[in-house]
């Protein structure tokens, strides 16, 4: 939903964003560790009520990485 603005369920083209942030109004749709917060870019459909959340900071990335991301584990994909 976040490249290409289509619902991957319904295939509504109306989907709303709702960008993360103290100072955007959406301070609840994070990930949070320790002292880190990492806020979330949520692209809801407007139609059937489907969700995606995104982390736009490639720097949030790396810190989820360090923080979850065990050395030896592989990728960490599931």
């Amino acid at each position: 939903m976040k490249y290409n603005y289509c619902c991957p369920k319904c295939q509504n083209s109306e989907i709303a964003i709702i960008e993360g942030g103290a100072f955007k109004g959406n301070i609840y749709n994070t990930v949070s560790f320790g002292l880190t917060t990492i806020y979330l870019t949520r692209y809801v459909c407007t139609n059937c009520g489907f969700c995606e959340n995104y982390v736009d900071d490639v720097n949030d990335l790396q810190k989820i990485k360090n923080k979850y991301i065990k050395p030896g584990s592989g990728d960490g994909f599931v």
